[in-house]
């Protein structure tokens, strides 16, 4: 199971700002504490494009084991001090989560280049 946060700065920070806490301080914490980064399989962080004009700051992608795995992870007191760190940089209002269980793959970067004719 995958997360997708879409998030979005605090109006008091600058995007250098908000960037410097999620990748430095916030990322690691997940990481390095074994309560909560040995819950999740993968963690990654895409910081939106400056040229990007949806009004997001990012998205983070966390890969969970199974649901309980998930619940585990936020209901931990450690938990509860990874969103207390949240409400320091992420405007907590405006966060959109998606779960999402499978993925179909239209294009493989990795693939030898065939396409497959389905005769269309």
């Amino acid at each position: 199971m995958k997360l997708f946060a879409f998030v979005k700065r605090k109006d008091s920070l600058t995007r250098e700002e908000f960037l410097d806490h999620w990748h430095n301080v916030h990322g690691p914490m997940i990481r390095d504490t074994p309560a909560l980064g040995g819950h999740i399989l993968d963690y990654r962080q895409y910081p939106a494009s400056a040229r990007d004009r949806s009004g997001w700051d990012g998205v983070a992608v966390q890969e969970f084991e199974s649901w309980e795995s998930f619940i585990a992870f936020i209901s931990s007191p450690v938990g509860e001090a990874m969103r207390a760190d949240e409400e320091t940089f992420i405007d907590s209002s405006t966060i959109k989560v998606v779960f999402v269980d499978d993925e179909v793959v239209m294009i493989d970067g990795e693939s030898d280049g065939e396409r497959v004719d389905d005769g269309r």
